[in-house]
């Protein structure tokens, strides 16, 4: 080896030494990637309680929100509002039903509001109230069973406490499309009549309705089964319900003597009013049902076409029951989807 050599190893050796090492050090491997986040594929529901100046109490609300739902983030959402029916409450759809599988099942891009309609068929009603009285000795109460802290209330101003009470509440408290056409009604029974009843006398608030089951045709009085070009309406409160006793007289209660208030507070009627192309509309129920309902859904179904106005219809088997409404809820959260402004 020459000198010149050595004196260079020497070199490289000292220079080594001098960094800490005596070879190159390999490349350190990449780290490895963190965990992706998981992405949420349901759900889920929320209990909350808000104040209704109009009934004059709190109400507990349950609400679906989507998956995705962030309530620190810029997306805004569509809002459904399934309503319940006579004896049944705010719980009813998602223990009864299974509204949050449901909808997690169709990938639902919407929340869903469930508020306690109680017992008064969503209409800001004349019915004398004596909240005292209720808390008391259920005195008022339709069902005396039902809990009096839940289901007493200082006004009976239903039709007030979800259209203007309610919806304010919920888009002041999540992140919505707060406008008519990013919000949609639906219901069953009782329910299914105040989603049509509600969504018609309010057509600046609802771009859509579903009634599953509903009282569609509150002065429908014959016949039976329904027959197109011979229909006969009550023309007289103390006609309606004769002869079915205390759920009868709860009724006439509710709507008072005067006709024209039972007029403008049904869907059969308020139909006249109705703008093609401004309320979509979606109508089932069930052949065997109890209560005959198929007759006067079948009546509006006929008045609907006959002033070209766009709805959905459905009648086959099925009876008064979560049964049938549980087979039909896809139904009709697709076809408010479809009929809302989409997730923005």
């Amino acid at each position: 080896m020459t000198k010149v050599s050595l004196k260079r190893l020497l070199l490289v050796a000292l220079v080594a030494c001098g960094n800490g090492a005596s070879t190159p050090a390999s490349p350190a491997p990449d780290p490895a990637p963190a965990p992706a986040t998981p992405v949420a594929t349901e759900g889920r529901v929320v209990t909350e309680t808000f104040l209704s100046e109009a009934l004059g109490v709190e109400k507990d609300v349950r609400v679906y929100l989507p998956a995705g739902y962030d309530p620190a983030g810029s997306k805004r959402w569509p809002v459904f509002y399934y309503l319940n029916g006579l004896g049944g409450d705010e719980t009813n759809w998602v223990e009864l039903g299974k509204l949050d599988q449901t909808a997690d099942q169709l990938g639902l891009a919407a929340i869903v509001v469930m508020p306690d309609g109680d017992n008064h068929f969503y209409l800001d009603s004349s019915l004398a109230v004596d909240y005292d009285a209720c808390i008391k000795e259920g005195a008022g109460l339709f069902i005396a069973k039902q809990p009096r802290k839940k289901t007493c209330v200082k006004a009976a101003k239903y039709e007030t406490y979800i259209t203007r009470d309610l919806v304010g509440w919920v888009d002041r408290t999540y992140k919505t499309i707060a406008t008519r056409t990013g919000r949609g009604i639906a219901g069953l029974s009782m329910g299914g009549y105040g989603a049509l009843m509600l969504s018609m006398r309010n057509p600046e608030l609802y771009a859509a309705a579903a009634s599953h089951s509903g009282v569609d045709a509150l002065l429908y009085s014959g016949p039976f089964p329904y027959e197109k070009g011979k229909v006969t309406l009550i023309n007289h409160p103390k006609e309606w319900g004769a002869g079915i006793g205390d759920f009868g007289t709860w009724i006439r209660g509710l709507y008072g003597a005067d006709i024209s208030t039972w007029r403008t507070h049904d869907p059969a009627v308020l139909v006249d009013k109705l703008a093609p192309g401004k309320l979509k509309l979606y109508l089932d129920c069930g052949t065997e049902d109890v209560f005959m309902l198929h007759n006067g859904m079948q009546y509006l179904h006929d008045l609907l076409l006959e002033r070209k106005l766009e709805h959905d219809y459905y009648i086959g088997p099925g009876g008064h029951d979560f049964a049938f409404w549980t087979a039909r809820l896809p139904k009709s959260l697709a076809f408010l989807a479809r009929s809302v402004d989409a997730a923005k």
